[in-house]
């Protein structure tokens, strides 16, 4: 009698840990395969509010073979719903007038007008395709940080899920920053200390799910992700430097507008 009820219990077991893994799981990776609660829209809110709240969490435990599909899918829909709206209303603004004159900034001083503009526009139509390779440097970024200072327990594809899932915040917010910067006139003075506090959380949570993902301290987490935030961070002023108006330690022209 005893020798029977022992795959029941072995099959009730089972059952519980396959639960608590899946309760565990960042969630548009529970949803694979599943219906879910909600669908995918769901998915991606719960997921990017448990990276937020509960980062240690998020990260104890990593699935493999790594689903890039998932996290690059739960990055897109952060940061591409802003970029669509962005293009509506750009589009909308140059077909109401053909030659707007385009008033000169800081950057003008270094670099010909004509070629900011044609710049500044190919960076944002160029946004979902740097979407993946942001999501691919940042975490060989991280990687060979984390090979320089002792090795890595596991793939590279587990750092590139850490990174990506934690620059979720960070994503959601500079997509949210691009449109008072790009269809109004954000003065310098907002826009930095903004896209600062940005990035940061990208430092703290890409600190703490690569100490999760690969087991060491949250101080080797931290250190690793420095070169990943930095090549963001770069990013980001490179494009905000084509738009804002004035630029700390740059004069503007004298000339306040250049028509086309």
């Amino acid at each position: 009698m005893a020798d029977s009820s022992r795959p029941a219990d072995s099959a009730a077991a089972s059952a519980s840990d396959a639960a608590r893994a899946l309760e565990a799981a960042i969630p548009v990776e529970a949803t694979a395969g599943t219906p879910g609660r909600g669908g995918w829209l769901s998915a991606c809110v719960r997921t990017l509010l448990r990276t937020v709240t509960q980062p240690r969490a998020s990260f104890r435990r990593t699935p493999e073979p790594i689903a890039h599909g998932r996290a690059l899918g739960y990055l897109a829909t952060l940061r591409l719903p802003p970029w669509a709206v962005l293009m509506g209303l750009q589009a909308m603004r140059l077909m109401a007038d053909r030659t707007p004159a385009l008033p000169l900034r800081s950057i003008h001083t270094l670099v010909d007008p004509p070629f900011v503009q044609a710049l500044s526009a190919w960076q944002v139509l160029m946004v979902p395709v740097g979407l993946p390779l942001s999501y691919f440097f940042c975490g060989l970024l991280a990687h060979v940080g984390i090979a320089l200072t002792g090795g890595a327990t596991r793939s590279i594809g587990a750092s590139m899920r850490a990174v990506g899932y934690a620059s979720g915040p960070t994503l959601l917010a500079i997509g949210l920053l691009d449109l008072p910067l790009y269809l109004g006139d954000m003065p310098s003075e907002i826009y930095l200390p903004a896209a600062a506090a940005a990035i940061v959380p990208l430092l703290v949570l890409g600190g703490i799910s690569l100490a999760r993902t690969h087991q060491f301290s949250l101080l080797r987490g931290l250190l690793v992700m420095i070169w990943p935030v930095l090549l963001v961070a770069v990013e980001v002023l490179l494009r905000a430097a084509l738009v804002l108006r004035t630029l700390p330690g740059i004069d503007v022209p004298d000339q306040p507008y250049y028509v086309p």
